[in-house]
């Protein structure tokens, strides 16, 4: 009876961790739009803030930080270059076409991730993930209002795909090569100074210019809307499959274009709604239902 209470409480407690986690994740596309900067400059300031946030709770929760297999550093960051491609491609979609374009193109990444491990991880590709991404290409071309990258939203789903592909190559290589040895907490402390390092060079502002609200903004949105959910998916992982996991924080998508509804006045045109409902039934499939 005691057991199956604490069983209970402990489905409670991740299950709220995830829905707060995919919240703060939906939210995430918005600055986007509110903060007045490139894409590269939003991520450089963005990454820095999230990896002091999440390098102090590595080291609160006594993760190490210092990785001394010189393949698993190396590795670990090339992964770091790569989570720095999918952010910063994934502001660029959302700030050339719309969050709902932005997220619903980045959302291919489970798919990819079907075609992508058998050549990584040796691992069987089923028929019926050839048609879920059949229904991919089918939703993307819904999505794209003419087949040329000088219109913003083909450009925007094109960024989108890039984010998609980065992170699905980086989760493949972190799953096998780096989960088992290195703490989630140590991974993001690495890719967020990683990525902070790589692209502070290229901003076209400096510290001195940006504002009071924007740096209110920055650090809300490297904090609260960046470290903590990573934080709060990392727990979850500790109590639920990552297939759960994948379906309940896939929310943010549906959380996203309420707020950009409510918040930035964005409307859904409707081949872009049956377009994206493509993707995301395919993404929804692959990352809760198929069975490999």
């Amino acid at each position: 009876m005691g057991s199956a209470y604490v069983s209970q409480q402990a489905d409670r407690k991740f299950i709220i961790h995830l829905h707060i986690a995919a919240l703060l994740f939906g939210g995430t596309a918005l600055f986007s739009k509110i903060i007045p900067y490139n894409a590269v400059d939003i991520i450089a300031f963005r990454t820095l803030v999230c990896g002091i946030v999440v390098g102090v709770i590595a080291l609160l929760f006594k993760q190490g930080l210092i990785i001394k297999n010189i393949k698993r550093l190396i590795l670990l960051i090339f992964c770091s270059l790569l989570f720095t491609v999918h952010w910063t491609a994934y502001f660029q979609a959302m700030q050339l076409s719309s969050v709902a374009i932005g997220i619903i193109s980045m959302f291919t990444f489970p798919v990819m991730t079907v075609f992508l491990e058998p050549l990584i991880k040796n691992t069987k590709l089923h028929k019926i993930d050839i048609l879920m991404a059949m229904l991919v290409i089918i939703g993307v071309f819904f999505m794209v209002p003419s087949l040329s990258l000088s219109n913003d939203v083909t450009a925007g789903v094109a960024f989108g795909l890039l984010s998609a592909l980065a992170v699905s190559i980086r989760n493949i290589l972190v799953s096998k090569y780096l989960s088992q040895h290195i703490s989630a907490f140590t991974i993001m402390t690495y890719h967020s100074f990683i990525s902070a390092a790589v692209l502070l060079p290229f901003t076209n502002i400096s510290l001195g210019e940006i504002t009071g609200i924007n740096w209110l903004l920055i650090i809300l949105l490297g904090s609260i809307f960046t470290a903590i959910p990573h934080t709060q998916k990392t727990f979850a992982l500790k109590y639920a499959s990552a297939k759960t996991v994948s379906m309940i924080v896939s929310l943010q998508v549906v959380y996203a274009s309420l707020f950009a509804f409510i918040l930035l006045n964005e409307k859904l045109e409707l081949t872009t709604i049956i377009g994206g409902s493509l993707i995301l039934f395919a993404a929804f499939y692959e990352s809760v239902w198929a069975k490999h």
